[in-house]
């Protein structure tokens, strides 16, 4: 944010923007984006239409939880589809010195990116797997694994000031 805020003071007030601001913002949110898909998913707070879905698991838990194994497979599959494509991305953006940015202005290595981006689906396809063993726990009546609970940050606020 720093390096934002000195960008626009720096491009308005003396117009001399520095180099890179968007090259860097733009690497950084991708890969926060991808380190942060796994813990979004297991605290529930990807986004998604599960209004039926949830439904069906408390009025039906089989049929629900056998719906749920079949949505967390193919997020597997997905998962493993955006890595096997990904894997041979970053082994060529790093051993290819592959470079975001202007050559002569402003450049970063988008290796990291790469790696953020099968790294990140990796632990999500690890995520979704174990949404599949907590479906298939829930067929045979067994609760789920340990799972953190998503904190609401105003609720939380609002409890502790009380």
């Amino acid at each position: 944010m720093l390096l934002v805020t000195l960008d626009i003071v720096l491009r308005f007030v003396f117009n001399s923007p520095l180099s890179g601001v968007t090259e860097i913002v733009e690497i950084s949110i991708v890969t926060i984006l991808y380190l942060q898909l796994a813990h979004t998913l297991k605290v529930g707070r990807v986004t998604r239409s599960d209004a039926l879905y949830g439904r069906i698991l408390i009025k039906w838990p089989a049929m629900g939880n056998i719906m749920g194994i079949l949505f967390h497979l193919a997020g597997v599959g997905l998962m493993l589809a955006i890595v096997i494509g990904g894997w041979p991305k970053w082994l060529q953006a790093f051993h290819g010195g592959h470079f975001v940015g202007n050559t002569g202005v402003f450049t970063f290595p988008e290796w990291p990116q790469r790696l953020a981006l099968v790294v990140g689906c990796t632990m999500m396809g690890v995520q979704f797997f174990l949404s599949v063993v907590d479906n298939l726990r829930g067929l045979f009546g067994k609760p789920p694994l340990e799972h953190e609970e998503a904190v609401d940050v105003e609720v939380a606020a609002i409890e502790e000031s009380e």
